[in-house]
């Protein structure tokens, strides 16, 4: 709408308050209004069809700024006189940089002209930016009346309230900052964005809000940013920082006790043994000794249960409870008879037995619910959890009756969780094992583990907080470099059933094109059902493969039983290991249908000098609790969800008392699900690495991975079938 003629374009008004506006009214013109909408707090106001502002010196840069662009627009004498006025004060933006090694003031000039003392020593940039000095006389100028609308940013407002206070401005500057997630360490940069940029990128780091949390983990590299970068630290920052240095100073000494690979043995324990622990074991012994509640989580293969046995002894903590696994009880048995011979052993079969008297009880997890309050009534000095990951559901009936249980064992007794593989896909599986522990409460509650624990590098620190508390653990290459490396080797196959497999993956794939990728949105009871349905169809894929190659992967283990060594072969579903018995008759097997002495008697056949040559296993029977060295050669003929899986079922072979190199040989279906699991398991280790050994490689839950290939129609294709 056209204002009045005697109306200028631009004029300023009063309102309440004795406050001025200043207030733009003229016909419609896009070019106008794109430039209007650049000043600050600018309003429009519906019924007048005008533009208003606040009249401060920034909207009066913008105004000029307009006037100038569109002569056309006339403004009130009011708003003429009000420019000339703003023109006798700086305005500007200051901010801070570093140039030839110092700090100095950046000041980009919107009107006006830069205070004399600020030009002081300054120099002008090719892009019109003034550099000037970072002194006391220029911090004075800006908080001046006449550089009143300057604008500065945080780095500008920290350095001109420390030149006031009478320091010379740091690079940055670490303080104490409240969070949603608490208390945490934060950089406030002053004048060296480097320091910022290094600073995010230290572990643990948030780059967005420059903070860390407040955790001993952090000491050693932070300590090192703060010299090599003179980064101040205020009041409230050093006392955290001083607080947690004495804490990480205080853990150095019980972690280098977790990763010690030698320890001296405890000679009258050393006596009553059955046999001679190696040096790493005796320090496990003694690590465990010390912290009471802990994981004993070395590698496969370098002998938990041994160590277990001789804590019990040092401590002389009987009665002792024994959980385990059913397939490994028979195991416990042998174990505790041949090394503590000395000892009373029994071991628990069925939920109606009757609790015979001795030193040691073994029972499986089944079981514990319904022995619990007998088992509780003898009262243990000692429980054992072996294979401690079978309590990582807190839902599950055998995890509570285990925690249970543990709550039953003598405050000053022993709780010890054994497992190479503590964690199997997520941090958040410790929760149970630390509350059987009675660890959890050092990492606050489950929610708060799960909170405190996450962002970048988390893992790792869960890690070094494990070890500092209560985790022991050695691997192969550290403690027994004698010991061959282990490899593993892709052997890719041809598919018999090209075509029926071809077809049933389209299905498969169309099916989960016509579901939700993300299933956390949908109710917890659609959810469950259409993840066990995801599971299933995926499942069809991985029968059809293995059934595909069995002619290819028969061939190749008939090709290696030529060469006259040994090979363990592991499958997981059941026709498979049925037609690779049918195929070689005269193989030994452990498998879900046979009884745990016919499993012991395998494994013992097996093991002889002119025992079989081949052994067939159920993964998940015959991946854990057993020695299997007379083999240095293991065939997989299919793939488990769970990369740990493979891991523990390679190291039957790769443990104490192999003397050569360790091939694991995968026979993988070229082009089909056995190609997209096996890069995505390679991917989903780094989890489980980060947080038992330290290391971090990204992870993802597996099922939901393989589902988001197929549905995106990037199957991982790069192997060339071999018939």
């Amino acid at each position: 709408m056209q204002l009045a003629p005697d109306r200028p374009n631009v004029e300023l008004r009063g309102v309440d308050g004795g406050e001025q506006i200043v207030v733009l009214g003229f016909p419609y013109d896009v070019h106008i209004v794109a430039v209007v909408r650049g000043i600050p707090d600018r309003r429009f106001d519906w019924d007048a069809r005008e533009w208003w502002a606040p009249a401060t010196d920034w909207a009066g840069v913008h105004v000029a700024d307009i006037l100038e662009r569109f002569p056309d627009l006339t403004a009130s004498s009011e708003v003429d006189a009000w420019l000339a006025q703003m023109n006798r004060r700086w305005i500007g933006r200051v901010g801070t940089s570093r140039h030839d090694g110092c700090g100095w003031w950046t000041l980009a000039t919107r009107a006006g002209h830069v205070p004399e003392a600020l030009q002081v020593g300054s120099s002008v940039r090719d892009d019109g930016v003034v550099l000037a000095p970072l002194t006391h006389a220029g911090a004075a100028a800006l908080i001046d009346e006449s550089c009143a609308s300057a604008r500065l940013d945080a780095g500008a407002r920290r350095c001109v309230e420390s030149l006031l206070c009478g320091d010379q401005p740091p690079p940055a500057r670490l303080t104490a900052a409240r969070t949603f997630d608490g208390e945490r360490l934060r950089l406030d940069v002053l004048w060296d964005p480097d320091t910022g940029r290094a600073f995010g990128a230290l572990p643990g780091a948030d780059e967005r809000s420059r903070t860390l949390p407040v955790d001993p983990w952090i000491v050693e590299p932070l300590d090192a940013f703060l010299a090599r970068h003179d980064v101040a630290v205020d009041g409230p920052g050093a006392y955290l920082l001083d607080a947690l240095r004495a804490e990480h100073d205080a853990a150095r000494e019980t972690i280098r006790r977790s990763r010690s690979v030698s320890g001296e043995p405890i000679s009258e324990v050393a006596a009553l043994l059955g046999g001679e622990l190696a040096p790493f074991q005796w320090a496990g012994v003694r690590y465990a000794l010390h912290a009471r509640r802990a994981f004993i989580a070395d590698e496969q293969g370098l002998g938990k249960t041994v160590e277990a046995l001789a804590t019990l002894e040092a401590d002389g903590a009987f009665p002792a409870i024994v959980v385990c696994p059913a397939s490994l009880k028979l195991n416990w048995e042998r174990e505790t008879r041949r090394w503590l011979a000395h000892r009373s052993v029994a071991v628990l079969e069925g939920r109606s037995a009757v609790l015979p008297g001795a030193d040691i009880t073994i029972l499986n997890y089944e079981i514990v619910a319904a022995h619990r309050g007998a088992l509780a009534r003898i009262g243990p000095r000692a429980l054992v959890v072996d294979e401690s990951h079978y309590v990582k559901n807190p839902q599950a009936k055998r995890t509570r009756a285990v925690r249970r249980l543990a709550e039953t064992v003598a405050a000053d007794g022993l709780r010890l969780a054994l497992s190479g593989t503590p964690v199997l896909n997520r941090a958040e599986e410790l929760v149970s094992q630390l509350r059987v522990l009675g660890r959890l409460e050092q990492f606050g509650s489950g929610a708060q583990f799960a909170r405190r624990f996450r962002g970048e590098l988390s893992e790792e620190r869960l890690h070094w907080h494990l070890r500092r508390s209560c985790f022991v653990r050695r691997l192969k290459s550290e403690v027994l470099p004698q010991l061959p490396a282990k490899r593993q080797v892709v052997v890719p196959v041809a598919l018999a059933n090209e075509r029926e497999y071809r077809l049933a993956e389209e299905d498969v794939i169309a099916w989960l094109r016509s579901q939700p990728l993300d299933l956390s949105e949908l109710h917890a009871r659609i959810a469950a059902t259409l993840r066990a349905e995801r599971l299933a169809q995926l499942g069809t894929l991985q029968r059809l493969a293995a059934r595909g190659k069995l002619a290819a992967a028969m061939g190749w283990i008939g090709d290696f039983l030529e060469s006259g060594e040994p090979l363990v072969v592991f499958a997981r579903h059941i026709e498979v290991q049925e037609a690779v018995l049918a195929r070689f008759p005269s193989a030994v097997h452990l498998l879900g249908r046979d009884s745990l002495t016919a499993r012991d008697e395998a494994v013992r056949a097996f093991q002889a000098g002119d025992g079989p040559q081949l052994l067939v296993g159920a993964t998940r029977v015959a991946a854990q609790g057993i020695t299997l060295t007379r083999a240095s050669n293991v065939a997989f003929l299919e793939l488990e969800w769970t990369p740990a899986m493979h891991d523990q079922a390679e190291d039957r072979c790769h443990r104490i008392g192999q003397h050569d190199a360790v091939t694991a040989w995968y026979l993988l279906a070229a082009d089909t699900i056995d190609e997209t699991m096996a890069a995505l398991i390679q991917r989903k280790r780094a989890t489980v690495a980060a947080v038992t050994d330290g290391r971090r490689v990204d992870g993802d839950g597996l099922v939901e991975a393989v589902v988001r290939e197929l549905r995106d129609g990037r199957p991982l294709k790069h192997l060339r079938p071999v018939a």
